[in-house]
């Protein structure tokens, strides 16, 4: 289930099943050329993970909005809020909050984070129309589904 109007009816009328959420670290910046066409890219990564897990495992995961982030030296503002979140979603009846993130700054946090942390090493640079692209992210979100059922064990 996603946050539109639609799945968030649906979601009411069975959260006793969804005891998941997800969400997306996403970073942005506009300083360096490389780096917006970098985090650009992620993004576009990180919805294509994220939809394609919602598909597979519907039912039991709800897909908040990304959380978006200004890329910086430092995420100790960022991580502050995001507990403030997952605390949130806890109390709202959600048993397991996985955060996911191409950004290995966050992996600091992990012991500090109330929510799972799942990172992501961040692919190259590509056509993601291209046939060795669509295969690599179909065998990562195999990977990502099989830990998120690892999760639901504990």
């Amino acid at each position: 289930m996603k946050w539109m109007y639609q799945d968030v009816q649906a979601f009411q009328n069975a959260k006793e099943y969804i005891d998941t959420a997800v969400i997306p670290l996403v970073p942005y910046t506009f300083k360096g050329e490389v780096d917006i066409k970098k985090f650009a890219f992620q993004s576009e990564v990180m919805n294509i993970f994220m939809s394609q897990i919602e598909k597979q495992l519907k039912g039991r995961v709800f897909l908040l909005p990304s959380y978006y982030y200004i890329k910086t030296d430092s995420l100790e503002p960022h991580y502050q809020q995001l507990n403030e979140t997952v605390d949130h979603l806890h109390n709202h009846q959600f048993k397991h909050v996985l955060l996911f993130s191409f950004d290995k700054q966050w992996r600091k946090f992990m012991k500090d984070l109330h929510g799972e942390l799942v990172w992501l090493p961040a692919m190259k640079e590509q056509d993601l129309n291209q046939v060795e692209t669509q295969q690599v992210i179909q065998s990562h979100i195999g990977d990502i589904e099989d830990l998120i059922k690892e999760q639901w064990k504990s």
